[in-house]
């Protein structure tokens, strides 16, 4: 008999130390309709859930112990039905959030669960239903395949590029006399034909001009050059001599100007005798004054 007297005492402890453990519930009424709290065992809101004054339309939300919303939905009774239901840790916190929602006299329909731990953060998700374009969720088939490599380029050969060093070759008379110019190549080149030419005095004629690979050749090893005055009768012909001027117009270009300086002679040797030595180089000067030296006549006189 004393038993049955304080069963009805004890369930009431039991409830009220459950409803202590899972944090305070506040009903508020509101000019815009009800608010329904629910806290955290330490004080601070755990969710939210609001009705407007005609039962129609309402939102809930879920909060951490930070006061950040980890949970968000609308819920109505008009044009079907979208509801949300909690459930709480024993911190008061949201355990499992449970979502329907339905329109009047569609075939859509959609049901998600979602699962938090005790700090709110979010542990599952899902979901079931129907739309316009079929179930929830998507039967998605996918077939995987071992990707195939990139294709392999080819290792692109870094080719380093010869400079061609060009050099461009004059002849230059500042003497008074006129002169033969006869250049005779020894390679082949279009830009270095050969030829003879015959220059007045104080002239300048183009010979030709001719290149190689990152040198700069010097002219007597791509032509001959032969330069004598240009005289008359059977006098000997004077040849040059000569000096060669650079300039350099750029890294890869110059110009060259073999310029005559002066003259000089050489007697041509006669006869089969080859054990006289040729005769020494005369100077024009020599020969000038050999051929002005005036010559002495004698004559003879008879007396009958």
């Amino acid at each position: 008999m004393p038993y049955r007297i304080l069963l009805p005492f004890l369930i009431a402890a039991l409830a009220a130390s459950t409803a202590l453990a899972q944090g305070r519930v506040r009903t508020l009424q509101t000019d815009s309709g009800r608010v329904v709290l629910h806290h955290f065992t330490t004080g601070q809101i755990s969710t939210k859930e609001w009705t407007d004054k005609d039962g129609r339309w309402g939102r809930s939300l879920a909060y951490n112990r930070s006061g950040e919303v980890i949970f968000e939905g609308q819920t109505r009774r008009v044009a079907g039905h979208a509801s949300v239901r909690f459930s709480y840790h024993s911190n008061g916190g949201a355990s499992k959030v449970e979502t329907s929602d339905a329109p009047d006299g569609g075939i859509q329909w959609y049901q998600s669960t979602i699962t938090f731990d005790a700090d709110g953060n979010k542990t599952g998700f899902t979901e079931y239903g129907r739309d316009n374009y079929g179930p929830i969720p998507r039967l998605d088939l996918r077939i995987t395949t071992e990707p195939e490599p990139p294709p392999q380029l080819p290792k692109q050969e870094v080719v380093v590029c010869q400079r061609m060093f060009q050099s461009e070759l004059f002849v230059v008379n500042p003497t008074n006399a006129a002169v033969r110019v006869v250049a005779t190549p020894k390679e082949t080149s279009p830009g270095l034909p050969g030829g003879t030419w015959t220059m007045a005095p104080g002239d300048t004629i183009r010979i030709g001009i001719f290149s190689k690979g990152e040198l700069w050749p010097e002219w007597k090893t791509m032509l001959e050059l032969s330069i004598v005055q240009v005289v008359l009768g059977d006098r000997n012909k004077a040849v040059a001599r000569i000096r060669t001027d650079e300039r350099l117009l750029s890294e890869e270009r110059r110009q060259l100007h073999v310029v005559i300086e002066g003259w000089a002679t050489e007697r041509p040797f006669e006869g089969p005798d080859v054990h006289h030595a040729p005769p020494p180089l005369v100077t024009i000067e020599e020969e000038k004054v050999k051929e002005e030296k005036p010559v002495r006549k004698r004559f003879r006189l008879r007396f009958w």
